[in-house]
């Protein structure tokens, strides 16, 4: 064997060993949660629209299996042999993983359906997520709509939620939590949230048992992601969270996630304890910490950003008119918000985020582009106040640029790096040295009479120390200097004022004369040349 041959053979050796080795180490590091490589990178390229609008013509369609392969076309909680054959389809979608346990609470007439990843084996944690979407549909808006002849495949409302619920059960099935997660399909939403109120009140009155004591605790359900109704728009890649006062942290960590992960959303929160339009109100009326996210809290009504949606709770609430583009991105940030909760949210041994601001002591830029560095192992996002801008992140350099609008003199800036459950700021102050600039300069009357008076008025953007107005004849002779005056008011506008005389008390002949107005601003000097026409 020839030395070249053997040297080629031993550099494969080493390719192929230093490859294996980094099979093994990589998935590790990411596994330990390594700030180089994070595991949402990689959730959100699991998620595909295809397989999104496949799940959703399935729920649509709602076809029995057998030879008929009858299509009920509804999911009405009132149509029993339909109702019965989506919850075979979620069940059997649930059980492709094998590491949740999937089971049924039935209660007159409505089901819901439980997929729980059980927390890992060595954890002591009794904190419970839970993620939800209402499976039942309706189309009420149509003219002699029946619940058990007509059809009404709820596409969008909710096919899109359920389609999303299935698919974040089925990628976060792959890992272990420190938490219990739970993924609950609801039954009778659209009869008054029945499926929901059934699920708050077992897990509020018959929760797990304490071991002291044989009376039952209500279970410790931490936070609640709703997914109702989402895909309706082509005006924008809008979402509406819907928040009360003590849930408004996992919309805070939604909202994070979507700049974190540069999803793409425009997100629109609403905080308010009293609305009421989905499956979210009974785990508020429990005391839980839940949100609902939604195309739209009134999608009968065009609001910014959003037209309204004709085809809600119709029969033609159909596939072709989802914007599966939009189901993605949504399913994506509940996917990796919930994936960062359960991770690091409520890790003892957590750091809280550092954040750097780099100012220079002065400037003469109004909008500043501001730099830092931060330091975070899990999402956060970065606002600059006053302006409340929200600065770019750079993960891989773990820096933050900001472009931010700055008043005259000193502006006192404070960064501050939000993570769902709290914040950290730094501040330092920067003086705006604006150059001078002319706002206004007056020679008026003009053209002027011989025997009249004209008036010099000058207005810049900073104070002004002097004024003096210099007049020339045709020939470039100085004929008469004059001194100006400050505003009792502001010290920004000087005036004066000439009666077409020379410094001899002569009156000047018609003609043009050039007027040099020349003021001191900070020890600057700053002139300005403007023609008078003088005419008998």
């Amino acid at each position: 064997m020839s030395r070249q041959l053997r040297c080629s053979l031993r550099t494969r050796i080493k390719k192929c060993a230093i490859f294996f080795l980094l099979c093994i180490i990589l998935p590790a590091i990411a596994e330990e949660g390594s700030p180089f490589l994070n595991r949402g990178d990689e959730l959100l390229t699991l998620v595909q629209s295809e397989a999104l609008e496949a799940r959703v013509i399935a729920l649509q369609e709602n076809i029995a299996p057998g030879r008929n392969l009858r299509a009920y076309r509804t999911r009405s909680a009132h149509h029993r042999e339909a109702t019965d054959n989506i919850v075979r389809y979620i069940m059997s979608h649930f059980n492709r993983s094998p590491r949740l346990k999937v089971s049924e609470q039935v209660f007159g007439g409505i089901r819901n359906v439980t997929a729980v990843l059980p927390a890992r084996s060595t954890s002591s944690s009794n904190r419970i997520f839970i993620i939800c979407a209402h499976y039942d549909s309706q189309a009420e808006r149509d003219p002699n709509w029946n619940p058990l002849a007509s059809t009404a495949p709820g596409a969008n409302d909710n096919g899109t939620g359920v389609a999303a619920l299935l698919e974040i059960a089925y990628l976060l099935s792959r890992y272990e939590y420190d938490h219990e997660l739970r993924f609950v399909a609801l039954g009778g939403e659209e009869l008054g949230f029945l499926g929901s109120r059934h699920y708050v009140r077992e897990a509020s009155a018959i929760g797990k048992s304490d071991e002291n004591d044989a009376a039952s605790v209500p279970e410790n359900i931490v936070g609640v992601f709703n997914l109702d109704m989402f895909g309706f728009n082509w005006k924008s890649d809008l979402v509406e969270i819907v928040t009360n006062n003590d849930s408004a942290w996992i919309g805070r960590a939604l909202i994070i996630a979507n700049t974190w992960y540069n999803i793409g959303l425009k997100i629109r929160r609403t905080q308010d304890e009293f609305v009421d339009i989905s499956s979210h109100k009974p785990f508020w009326d429990a005391g839980y910490n839940a949100v609902t996210l939604t195309e739209s809290s009134t999608p009968w009504r065009d609001s910014q950003n959003y037209d309204a949606n004709p085809f809600y709770h119709t029969s033609n609430d159909t596939a072709d008119k989802v914007n599966f583009g939009l189901v993605r991105k949504v399913t994506q940030l509940v996917l990796v918000t919930a994936d960062g909760l359960l991770t690091s949210m409520f890790e003892a041994t957590r750091e809280i985020p550092q954040v750097t601001l780099e100012l220079p002591p002065t400037t003469k830029e109004s909008e500043l582009e501001i730099k830092g560095t931060f330091h975070s192992s899990f999402p956060i996002d970065i606002i600059v106040h006053p302006s409340q801008i929200v600065a770019t992140l750079d993960r891989e350099t773990q820096t933050y640029t900001a472009i931010v609008p700055l008043h005259p003199g000193e502006n006192t800036l404070r960064v501050t790096a939000r993570y769902p459950l709290g914040a950290t700021s730094v501040a330092q102050s920067v003086v705006l040295t604006e150059a001078f600039a002319w706002r206004d300069i007056l020679v008026f009357p003009n053209p002027a009479r011989s025997d009249g008076l004209t008036e010099f008025r000058v207005s810049a953007n900073a104070d002004i120390t002097d004024m003096r107005v210099h007049i020339y004849d045709s020939g470039g002779n100085l004929i008469k200097r004059i001194e100006g005056v400050a505003d009792r008011l502001d010290q920004r506008i000087w005036r004066t004022w000439w009666n077409q005389q020379t410094s001899y008390g002569l009156a000047v002949s018609p003609g043009v004369y050039v007027c040099h107005i020349s003021v001191v601003s900070k020890g600057e000097t700053y002139t300005y040349l403007e023609k008078l026409a003088i005419f008998r």
